[in-house]
C-alpha cells in the first residue's frame, strides 16, 4: 500500500512537472514569437522612418500596399487599355480649307495682276503718261506673294477678277466702288488697284465686248 502511494506520488509530480515543462515551453515560443514580431516591425519602422527613404518612395509603397489589399478584397479590376485617335473637329477643317481657299484666290490675283500691269505699262508708255507708280504696283504684289494681304482684301480682289472674266462692265463698276469703301490695304495700294480695273472697264472690255 505504501508503494502503490509512493508511485502515485512519484506521477502526480511527473505530470506536474511535464505540465509546466509545456506550459514553460509554449510560453517561452509566444514570448519569442512576439519578440519576433516586436523586431520585425522595429526593422520596418526603422526602415520606413530612415531619413534615407524619401517622402516620395514612402507614399509609393503606402500606395501599393493599399492597392495589394484592395486587390485581395476583389475592389480593385484589372485596367483596360484605352486607344485614343485624333479626329479633326469639323471647324478646324472648314477653317483650312478656307486657309487653302485663300491661298489660291491670292495666287490667281497675283498672275492677273502682274498680266495687266504689264499691258497697261507698255499701253501708257507709247501715250506717254501713267497714273499707276511702278514701285507702289510691285509692293502690292510683294503683298500677295507673301500673303501679307487681308483675307477681305484677297475675297474683294478675286471678286473683281470674276466679273472681269464675265466682261460685266456695270456689276464690276459696282464692285470696284465696293472695294474702295471696305478695303484694308494702304490708301496708296488701293489706288493702284482701282486704276488698274478702270483701265479693263475703259480700254479692255469695251474692246473685247465689240468683237
Amino acid at each position: 500500500y505504501q508503494g502503490q502511494t509512493k508511485r502515485k506520488r512519484i506521477r502526480r509530480k511527473k505530470q506536474k512537472s511535464c505540465l509546466q515543462n509545456s506550459s514553460n515551453l509554449h510560453g517561452e515560443q509566444t514570448e519569442s514569437g512576439t519578440q519576433e514580431n516586436l523586431v520585425k516591425d522595429n526593422l520596418q519602422l526603422q526602415q520606413t522612418d530612415s531619413p534615407k527613404i524619401s517622402k516620395n518612395k514612402r507614399r509609393k509603397m503606402k500606395k501599393k500596399r493599399r492597392k495589394e489589399k484592395m486587390r485581395a478584397a476583389g475592389l480593385v479590376t484589372k485596367t483596360t487599355s484605352v486607344d485614343f485617335t485624333y479626329q479633326p473637329d469639323k471647324n478646324n477643317r472648314e477653317e483650312a480649307a478656307g486657309l487653302k481657299g485663300i491661298d489660291e484666290k491670292a495666287d490667281s490675283i497675283l498672275d492677273f495682276l502682274q498680266a495687266t500691269q504689264q499691258i497697261y505699262f507698255a499701253d501708257n508708255k507709247s501715250a506717254g503718261c501713267s497714273a499707276v507708280n511702278a514701285a507702289t504696283a510691285q509692293q502690292l504684289l510683294q503683298s500677295l506673294e507673301s500673303r501679307t494681304i487681308s483675307s477681305s482684301d484677297v475675297t474683294l480682289l478675286h471678286q473683281l477678277k470674276s466679273l472681269v472674266l464675265l466682261h460685266d462692265i456695270d456689276r464690276l463698276k459696282d464692285a470696284l466702288k465696293q472695294f474702295k469703301e471696305q478695303a484694308m490695304m494702304p490708301p496708296d495700294h488701293t489706288k493702284i488697284v482701282t486704276s488698274l480695273f478702270h483701265y479693263w472697264i475703259t480700254d479692255i472690255l469695251p474692246v473685247k465686248n465689240r468683237k
